[in-house]
C-alpha cells in the first residue's frame, strides 16, 4: 500500500455556460509515500485555467500564483491524464487531503470538464484533517488548519511554501507520519463507491419548514432558567434568518424568554443549535 497526499489551489470564477461559479483548479500539488512513508515521489504542475481566464486579486494575494503563472500550463484534461498516470494503480493507492474540501472541488472540476464527477484515480481515500484531530484527540466542532496541526507536533510550518499546492501536501505529509497508526488508520478509510459520492455531492441545507419530519419536536421548548420549571408558548412559532423564534413566559416565576432553533440538514444527520435568551421585564412608565 502507498499513499498519495493531494493538494490544489484553486481561482473562483463564473461560468456563463452553467450560469454559475466554480472553483476552476490552477494548480495540482502531491507527494506520493511508499508503506514505510518515505517520500518516494512529488507531482506538481499549474493549470492553465478555462473558465476564468484571470487570477482573481484575492487569490493572488494569498498563493502568489499570477495569470502569467498559469497561462502557458496545460489544460485541467491534460494534467489530470498526467496525474492519472503518475498515481498508478488505484486499487493500491489511498489519496488523501487535509480537509475534504479539495475532494469537492476535484469533484466539481470533474464534473464541469467530463460531465462526470467520477474521479478515476481515486478509490480509497481518507480526510487527513479529521484523521490528524482524531490522533490528536481535538474536538470536531474546532477544525485544526494545517499550520496550526505543524505547530502541534513541534515543526515549524515556514520550512515549507504556505499555500501552495505541493508545499502544502509535504508539509500535510509531514504531519500525517507524525500521528501514523496502522489500525486506526485503516478505520478512516473510505471506498469511493456510489454513498461516497453522494455524501460528498450533498449540499447541506437550513430547515425552513417547522413541520419537516428532521425538525426535532423536542428542541422547540423551552425550560426556565430560574426555577426550572416548562415554560409556555406564546404565539406561534416564526421562521427568520434560517432559524425558528417564539416567546415563552413562565407561569410561575413570571420569566419570559426568546428561543431561537437552527436546524441545519447534512447527509446523515441534522445539526441543532439553540440560544435561549432571557427578556427583560418592560418598565413601567409613571404618570
Amino acid at each position: 500500500m502507498e499513499y498519495v497526499i493531494l493538494d490544489l489551489e484553486w481561482n473562483t470564477a463564473y461560468s456563463k455556460t452553467k450560469q454559475c461559479y466554480v472553483n476552476e483548479i490552477i494548480e495540482f500539488g502531491a507527494v506520493r509515500l511508499n508503506e514505510d512513508l518515505d517520500v518516494v515521489s512529488t507531482f506538481s504542475s499549474f493549470v492553465r485555467p478555462q473558465i476564468g481566464k484571470k487570477i482573481n486579486s484575492r487569490v493572488k494575494k494569498l498563493t502568489s500564483i499570477t495569470t502569467a503563472d498559469v497561462q502557458d500550463a496545460d489544460v485541467y484534461q491534460t494534467v489530470t491524464k498526467r496525474f492519472t498516470k503518475w498515481v498508478g494503480d488505484p486499487s493500491d493507492v489511498v489519496v488523501m487531503s487535509w480537509g475534504n474540501m479539495d475532494i469537492r472541488t476535484l469533484i466539481d472540476n470533474n464534473r464541469y470538464f467530463y460531465g462526470d464527477p467520477t474521479i478515476r484515480f481515486v478509490q480509497m481515500y481518507v480526510d487527513l484533517q479529521a484523521y490528524f484531530m482524531k490522533e490528536k484527540e481535538l474536538p470536531k466542532s474546532q477544525q485544526i488548519g494545517l499550520s496550526d496541526a505543524a505547530e502541534l507536533i513541534e515543526t515549524d510550518p515556514d520550512q515549507f511554501i504556505h499555500h501552495r499546492a505541493l508545499g502544502d501536501s509535504e508539509l500535510s505529509a509531514v504531519c500525517f507520519k507524525a500521528v501514523y497508526n496502522e489500525d486506526d488508520f485503516d478505520d478512516c478509510i473510505h471506498d469511493c463507491d456510489s454513498d461516497f459520492y453522494k455524501q460528498l455531492l450533498f449540499r447541506p441545507y437550513y430547515l425552513t419548514d417547522i413541520h419537516d419530519n428532521g425538525v426535532d419536536q423536542a428542541a422547540l421548548s423551552c425550560q426556565c432558567m430560574q426555577c426550572g420549571k416548562p415554560a409556555k408558548l406564546l404565539g406561534d412559532w416564526k421562521t427568520a434568518n434560517n432559524a425558528f423564534h417564539a416567546t415563552y413566559l413562565c407561569e410561575p416565576c413570571g420569566t419570559k424568554y426568546r428561543v431561537n432553533v437552527q436546524f441545519r440538514r447534512l447527509y446523515d444527520q441534522v445539526n441543532v443549535k439553540k440560544q435561549v435568551t432571557r427578556l427583560k421585564p418592560k418598565k413601567k412608565h409613571r404618570k
